[in-house]
């Protein structure tokens, strides 16, 4: 090579400056402001933590919300709030999202004709308060609301002579909410407590996704399955059409069609009566179910199932029956409702494992009855106020009806299909800029508080409508007679600490600690006693009679829910837990369905009700009734954002409450033409193929101590031996780091793995590079069909093994792949070329090469985390542990000077998890809990442990249940 002149580097550095200077799209402006005198709550470089309170979902969870140098980067759960317990369903996890969408709505929108422009607060006000003063009537349709923010939408539409104030939420619970009314006189949503329940039945209710308060169940659920030495696990039957997450994790699963479903209930509850297994006697009702019985023939079941499901239920310590799903509103679903309330009472449930003294906050939320009179009121006097609801994507009709009142106000974050239809857009507040408090149950009081700075020009939506009042000449007053300014102050004099110092010092307690809770004292009567005076089921109608005629069985995404959020990237890529598709939704149906009908694997299949159609592509699946064709909710969006517009299907426009008579509306099935969007599959076998890659022991075995004899070699140096280790043994000097993942304990909601996107920077890469097999997620929860049986799945966590004779990194030629001196498989960016011969190395393939420099969407790059690199394109990058987590406790230990503690550090993927599935921490510290699980448990193994590459993680077999 000659030699480079000094002239020359002058001129290739001179013309490279220039080119930085002048390339645009590579130009960096940073806004320096100097803090002369800077916030006294503010340090530079140090995070802050805010408590606040979820509201993703109506589950009420308690957060503490990370916040670097004024930015807002990780959501995590509040360890002390008796719903969650520190942990976060993906929802939670991904509220940051929410905050900094780049399509949420950031100016006051004027719609003239088709096209919204941009106007002031003070004209929105101006001509929103003018129609208010002229008399225009008040309809306010919003979100489930409790606490000051009810209290001022009540106020507000009072103090304009109006009582149309209602709380929508799609997932209303009608069904269950009707038979606790006709039952026991009380249209509520009990409390569910799973705490050491040992036998659990659902009746299709998934509560370990979105049916009642989910992170809750779950960690109560896991607690009760896990292994504990001299005790059974707890036992789940679930009956339903389709095979779910929850009924995944079953010990039975009873396939039937949604007709069937009130039908089993029924004879259940028969049997119970008629075998005497009961501690209550609802006698009176044995008519109604022989009726309901002979009118519909069981499905085609062994005579003693029902015998042995009855037999477990009422042997149980504390049973447990539950009524889903949670959105269904036909006499189908209210009548299983009823027998499962039944059942509860016979066993002795009610006051104990369903508890109806502290009612969910979802009972406040609207029915179908009520909505109908409420949209039909509306008329050209009207200004309906639309608060962080969406009616025109969830509800059929709801958008024609909407039109007809003369003005509407749209109050939100985001430019969904509701707002479309709006005059004024006012953008509010995100829960996570937002003042508030939310109550899901007596005796659980959150707070809400901002936890970054407002992005945009937005406000409070208490604080909007109280200034609409004030500019309308009718200012809003609480129950003291004042009338304060904004919601805050409102909130503040509600919870009686609105003046002095004391007072203060309370606000600010309540603010650290993320709200109030209190043990609510026991009803003064007693459980309730129901009334079963007349008591009667609905026949069911005859089910189909053409070939093509199904049943509809849509069911709610645990990653969706209802489709609010359904603009972030990190929900749409993170796989669905049972088929891990990613980015759309798909239509199940059974392989003899659809022979009849000529539909192959992956054809383009039209739903048609009575409501509506959808087109969507088929997977052909034996996990779904014959008579049933089920597809997921929360897809199908024409509006709302960039990665919600045009993915997927909306199933509710097939759902039409007039047209209910089952569950849902009955549908027609047919193979239409034309390209089927191809379903993005992200783990293309559900087989272990003889690989024994998720294990497990018999219960029984376990037990008798009779462990079968196990190779096992510790990532340490004992775990060296010198006939078969080719290279040396590592020292390490102060810390070995480990982890210990229990497989009976994991549900598969993945939580952990978008818990592992917010804090790891992980890039979302679109449909287009997931579908060609570039997904980026450095921790996924694949499922694996247990053997033995077609209705069981099992889901194997699986991240960066940080193996102590890994195979990546003596290929490496760059060295980029290094062992660490604390044990961890590190991964050096700047040294890393690209060869991905690591990769290839990879018996666990955890690794993920950057193909292409992805674009952060202004504001989300805003949410990085600033402690981890962001990589570029040639980059291979893996899980790390989370090391920054590691260094953040080391500098703090060695700042108070003190050693590190068992269970300090936490990594993202451990801290989030509701089922406590990971157990993280140092093999070199002998009185750890990952040392003793590591060295002692008895369900213990290295996955592939034939290649002997001496894994970091160790992995708890599952325990089956066979010792009843």
């Amino acid at each position: 090579m000659s030699e480079m002149s000094r002239r020359t580097f002058l001129w290739i550095t001179g013309g490279s400056s220039i080119a930085l200077a002048t390339d645009t799209p590579r130009k960096l402006v940073n806004k320096l402001i100097p803090k002369v005198t800077p916030p006294e709550e503010i340090s530079p470089g140090d995070w802050t933590y805010y408590a606040t309170t979820c509201r993703e979902c109506p589950a009420g969870c308690g957060m503490h919300v990370a916040n670097r140098d004024g930015r807002a980067t990780k959501a995590e759960g509040n360890p002390g709030h008796p719903v969650n317990r520190g942990a976060l369903c993906p929802r939670g996890q991904s509220s940051l999202q929410g905050l900094f969408d780049p399509d949420r709505v950031t100016r006051v929108l004027y719609r003239s004709g088709r096209k919204l422009r941009e106007k002031s607060w003070q004209e929105a006000f101006t001509s929103i308060s003018t129609r208010l003063a002229s008399g225009g009537r008040v309809a306010l349709l919003s979100s489930l609301q409790t606490g000051a923010l009810a209290e001022v939408l009540h106020a507000f539409t009072a103090a304009f002579g109006s009582d149309r104030l209602l709380f929508y939420e799609p997932f209303n619970y009608e069904s269950l909410r009707a038979a606790h009314q006709q039952l026991f006189g009380l249209p509520v949503i009990p409390r569910y407590d799973l705490e050491g329940s040992d036998f659990i039945l659902s009746f299709a209710a998934d509560f370990l996704e979105t049916w009642g308060s989910p992170v809750r169940q779950a960690r109560q659920f896991s607690d009760a399955r896990g292994y504990r030495e001299g005790e059974s696990p707890a036992r789940m039957a679930y009956l339903g059409p389709r095979l779910s997450m929850t009924a995944s994790n079953a010990d039975r699963f009873v396939q039937a069609s949604p007709e069937q479903i009130p039908v089993l209930a029924a004879a259940l509850l028969k049997v119970v009566l008629d075998r005497g297994w009961y501690k209550n006697d609802p006698g009176p009702v044995r008519p109604a179910l022989d009726a309901l019985i002979k009118s519909s023939p069981l499905p085609a079941l062994d005579p003693e199932l029902l015998v042995a499901l009855a037999r477990e239920f009422t042997s149980a310590r504390r049973p447990v029956a539950l009524a889903g799903p949670q959105y269904a509103g036909g006499s189908a679903g209210t009548d299983t409702a009823l027998c499962v309330a039944l059942l509860n009472y016979a066993v002795g449930a009610i006051g104990t494992t369903v508890d109806f003294s502290r009612p969910h906050a979802l009972s406040l939320s609207a029915r179908a009855a009520e909505l109908d009179l409420f949209f039909a009121s509306l008329g050209p006097q009207d200004v309906l106020f639309v608060l962080d609801a969406n009616p025109a994507y969830c509800r059929t009709g709801a958008a024609e009806q909407m039109t007809r009142a003369g003005m509407v106000v749209y109050l939100g974050t985001q430019l969904d299909e509701t707002a479309e239809l709006a005059r004024w857009v006012l953008p509010t507040d995100t829960p996570l800029e937002s003042w508030g408090e939310y109550q899901p149950e007596p005796g659980v009081d959150g707070l809400m508080q901002p936890v970054m700075g407002r992005l945009h020009d937005t406000r409070g939506a208490g604080d909007i409508l109280i200034a609409l009042a004030r500019l309308a000449g009718r200012p809003l007053k609480t129950a003291r007679g004042t009338a304060p300014a904004d919601l805050l102050a409102w909130l503040k004099e509600r919870r009686g600490l609105s003046g002095g110092e004391q007072a203060e010092q309370a606000w600010q307690a309540a603010l650290r600690k993320g709200g109030a809770w209190q043990e609510p004292p026991p009803p003064a009567g007693g459980a309730p006693a129901p009334n079963l005076a007349g008591f009667s089921l609905h026949a069911p109608l005859p089910g189909p009679a053409r070939a093509e005629d199904v049943e509809l069985w849509p069911w709610a995404s645990i990653m969706l829910y209802d489709g609010r959020q359904a603009n972030r990237g990190w929900l749409q890529e993170a796989p669905d837990p049972i088929t891990f598709i990613v980015w759309g939704n798909w239509i199940d149906l059974h392989p003899k369905k659809a022979a009849l009908l000529g539909i192959e694997d992956g054809d383009l299949v039209q739903l048609t009700s009575h409501a509506g159609s959808l087109r969507a592509p088929v997977r052909l699946t034996r996990e779904v009734d014959e008579r049933t064709a089920a597809i997921g909710l929360g897809q199908g969006h024409s509006a709302l954002g960039q990665n919600a517009r045009g993915v997927g299907s909306n199933v509710f426009l097939l759902l039409d409450a007039v047209q209910r008579a089952g569950f849902f509306t009955p549908c027609r099935v047919s193979r239409v033409a034309g390209n089927a969007p191809r379903p993005i599959r992200t783990a293309l076998q559900r087989e272990q193929l003889h690989r024994d890659l998720l294990q497990s022991v018999p219960l029984s075995v376990l037990r008798s101590g009779n462990a079968p004899p196990e190779t096992f070699d510790l990532p340490l140096p004992e775990g060296y031996h010198e006939d078969h280790d080719l290279y040396p043994r590592h020292e390490h000097l102060k810390h070995r780091w480990a982890m210990v993942v229990d497989l009976q304990r994991c549900i598969g909601c993945g939580a952990c793995a978008v818990a592992c996107y917010a804090e790891n920077n992980v890039p979302v890469i679109g449909p287009e590079l997931v579908a060609d097999g570039r997904e980026m997620a450095w921790l996924r929860v694949p499922p694996y069909r247990v053997p033995g049986s077609p209705w069981r799945y099992a889901w194997l966590p699986l991240h960066c093994q940080h193996c102590d004779a890994a195979p990546c990194e003596p290929v490496c030629p760059v060295f980029a792949a290094v062992h660490n001196e604390e044990g961890l498989n590190a991964q050096i960016y700047n040294r890393c070329i690209g060869t991905r011969y690591c990769s290839n190395n990879c018996p666990y393939k955890v690794r993920r090469f950057n193909w292409v420099n992805l674009e952060w969407r202004k504001p989300l790059d805003l949410q990085l985390n600033p402690e981890v690199t962001v990589r570029q394109r040639g980059v291979m990058e893996k899980c790390t542990f989370c090391v920054q987590r590691i260094r953040q406790a080391q500098y703090r230990a060695a700042r108070e000077g003190r050693k590190l503690k068992d269970g300090e550090v936490v990594p993202a993927c451990a801290q989030t998890c509701p089922a406590r599935v990971f157990t993280f921490g140092d093999l070199l510290d002998p009185g750890a809990q990952v040392t003793r699980l590591t060295r002692g448990d008895p369900r213990r193994y290295h996955l592939l442990h034939e290649l002997n590459t001496k894994p970091a993680v160790t992995f708890l077999r599952r325990v089956e249940n066979d010792v009843v």
